[in-house]
C-alpha cells in the first residue's frame, strides 16, 4: 500500500496523515484567467493486480467540476467527471476486458503490468485551489489478511447521531448505506444536515447509484469538511485517525455469516462507519440496522477486519 497526499499549509495541519506537499497546479490554456488548473504526477511502474483511488476535495472552488485520468505507457483511461451530468453517459462506456487499465466509476485497476504510469487530474475553476486536499491511494485489490486477535489500544469517541438507511426512501433505502454513513459523520462534526439532501447530493444521474466515492467527498466539502478516500490494509492509519477523534466510513464486503452480530447476512459491498475499538471489538455504526435504535454496534475485531482490508478496504476520511 502507498498514499500520495498533497494538500495546502492550513489543511496540512488538519489531516490526520502524513501529507507528502502541496500540488503544483498549473493553468490550461493561453487566457489570461484559465478556467482549468492541470495536475500531473508520476506514479512509475503499476503492476497487475492494484488498484488506484485518487480523491480531490476543495473548499474554495464552488461550482468546480474535475476528472482524473490515467495516463498507462502513454494510452489514456479516464474516470467519471465529479460531479457527475446526465449527459455524461456515452463518456461512461466501459474500456472492456482487454485493455491493460479497467476504469471503475471512482477508481483504476491494473489489468496488465504498466511500465510508466502517469496520473492527471484536470480542475475546472476560475482560480486555482487554496483550500484542497488531493490524495492517491494504492494497493492491491485484493490482499490475505491477518486480523489482529486484539488492538493494543481502546478508543472510544463520542457517539454519532444513529440514522437507518431502512428508514429513508423505500425505493432507495437498501441502496443508501454511503450517503446516510457519511450524514452520520456529518453531523458528528457539528454540521446541520437533512439526510435526505445527502442522499440526493451523492445520487449518479448515469447509473442511478448513490455508492460512489467521490460525491460523498464532495458532500462533505459542501458543509466546509476537508475529506479524502484512501484505501488501507491495516488497523495503524485507522487507528491514527480514531485517535483524533475522527470516525471512518469503511466499505466492507463479506459472505454469508463471515460478520457475527451484522444486520445483512452477506454484502457485496456496504458502507458503515467506524467509531472506535475496545480490545477485540470494533465499534460500529451500520446504517443497514433496521431502525436508528439499533445502528450502534459491536463487531468482532478478526471479522471486520476481513470484512474491510481484505477486499479494496477503502475509507473516507472527512475532517473539521
Amino acid at each position: 500500500m502507498s498514499s500520495l497526499r498533497f494538500a495546502d499549509p492550513q489543511t496540512l495541519t488538519q489531516y490526520p496523515l502524513e501529507i507528502s506537499s502541496t500540488a503544483d497546479w498549473q493553468p490550461a490554456g493561453v487566457q489570461e484567467t484559465p478556467d482549468c488548473w492541470h495536475f500531473r504526477i508520476d506514479l512509475g511502474v503499476l503492476p497487475a493486480g492494484e488498484m488506484i483511488a485518487p480523491s480531490l476535495s476543495l473548499l474554495d472552488a464552488p461550482g468546480h467540476r474535475f476528472v482524473f485520468a490515467l495516463e498507462a505507457d502513454g494510452e489514456r483511461f479516464p474516470l467519471a467527471p465529479i460531479p457527475p451530468r446526465g449527459e455524461d453517459k456515452a463518456e461512461r462506456a466501459s474500456n472492456g476486458g482487454k485493455a491493460r487499465v479497467r476504469t471503475a466509476i471512482d477508481c483504476f485497476h491494473i489489468e496488465k503490468k504498466v511500465r510508466q504510469a502517469v496520473l492527471h487530474c484536470a480542475l475546472n475553476t476560475r482560480v486555482a485551489p487554496s483550500r484542497y486536499l488531493l490524495t492517491i491511494s494504492i494497493r492491491s485489490t485484493e490482499i490475505k489478511v491477518r486480523p489482529p486477535e486484539s488492538l493494543p489500544t481502546t478508543i472510544v469517541n463520542r457517539p454519532l447521531p444513529s440514522i437507518s438507511q431502512m428508514l429513508q426512501n423505500p425505493r432507495i433505502a437498501s441502496r443508501a448505506c454511503s450517503p446516510v454513513a457519511t450524514a452520520m459523520v456529518l453531523a458528528a462534526h457539528g454540521r446541520q444536515v437533512v439526510t435526505e439532501q445527502v442522499i440526493a447530493n451523492c445520487h449518479d444521474p448515469v447509473t442511478g447509484m448513490y455508492g460512489l466515492w467521490p460525491l460523498a467527498v464532495l458532500s462533505a466539502a459542501n458543509v466546509g469538511l476537508i475529506g479524502a478516500v484512501e484505501l488501507f490494509e491495516d488497523w495503524a492509519p485507522a487507528l491514527e485517525c480514531l485517535s483524533r477523534d475522527l470516525p471512518l466510513v469503511a466499505s466492507i464486503r463479506y459472505a454469508a455469516g463471515e460478520l457475527p452480530g451484522a444486520p445483512m447476512n452477506a454484502t457485496g459491498g456496504h458502507l458503515v462507519v467506524v467509531t472506535g475499538v475496545d480490545g477485540n471489538e470494533v465499534l460500529i455504526n451500520d446504517p443497514a440496522a433496521p431502525n436508528h435504535g439499533t445502528v450502534s454496534r459491536r463487531y468482532p475485531l478478526e471479522a471486520f477486519s476481513r470484512a474491510w482490508f481484505r477486499h479494496r478496504g477503502a475509507v473516507y476520511i472527512l475532517c473539521p
